[in-house]
């Protein structure tokens, strides 16, 4: 039995873990679009992307035996997925480690059907705030968009960055700092709302 709600990953984790394919494919409808969305922040190679959820999701198939319950699939899939994708990108480069915190691309795109943004500004101001938020550091850019467009808690997200929470805390602090000094004209709260709304 599959079910689709926020409150059903849980249960659906669970039917997997007993053997259910109805369970596994909604899984898999469910947070597939949210990896390759991650993944194409961290990555620009596509296929590269589509092939770490690819993998994530046949570990899982082929491992689900050894797998234990969970209560937050959506983290749980964020930080394996995040790993495997690391470590493709750490195997095409043979010379950078696995923790590639400074040299990841991601990348916060501003939605141009961000309601705030489109009634309340011009095409300036949006350039203007993503290049602010571009000039982050990729951690920081990661931090922000786990928090606020994936509504991620701040221990789910030290665990899918695999730092401890104060290191969250201090990035996100720091982000809005950042943005407050480069963006003193724009309402800190407001921006912050417009860059990260789902489109």
């Amino acid at each position: 039995m599959a079910i689709q709600s926020g409150e059903g990953h849980a249960a659906n984790w669970q039917h997997f873990l007993g053997g259910s394919r109805e369970a596994f494919a909604a899984l898999y409808a469910s947070f597939a679009p949210l990896l390759y969305n991650y993944g194409c922040k961290e990555c620009a190679d596509r296929r590269l992307v589509e092939d770490c959820i690819q993998d994530v999701f046949e570990y899982l198939l082929a491992h689900r035996a050894q797998l234990s319950p969970v209560t937050n699939v959506k983290a749980y899939l964020l930080k394996a997925y995040r790993r495997a994708l690391l470590r493709k990108i750490s195997n095409m480069r043979k010379n950078i480690p696995v923790a590639l915190t400074d040299e990841a691309r991601f990348e916060i795109v501003i939605s141009p059907e961000s309601h705030l943004i489109g009634q309340q500004s011009s095409l300036h101001r949006r350039e203007k705030v993503a290049a602010a938020l571009n000039a982050l550091p990729p951690r920081m850019k990661e931090a922000l968009f786990l928090r606020f467009y994936e509504d991620l808690s701040f221990e789910d997200i030290a665990a899918i960055m695999e730092i401890d929470q104060k290191s969250v805390y201090k990035m996100i602090y720091k982000a809005f700092d950042k943005l407050r000094r480069q963006l003193a004209d724009f309402p800190l709260w407001a921006l912050l709302y417009c860059l990260l709304l789902k489109p």
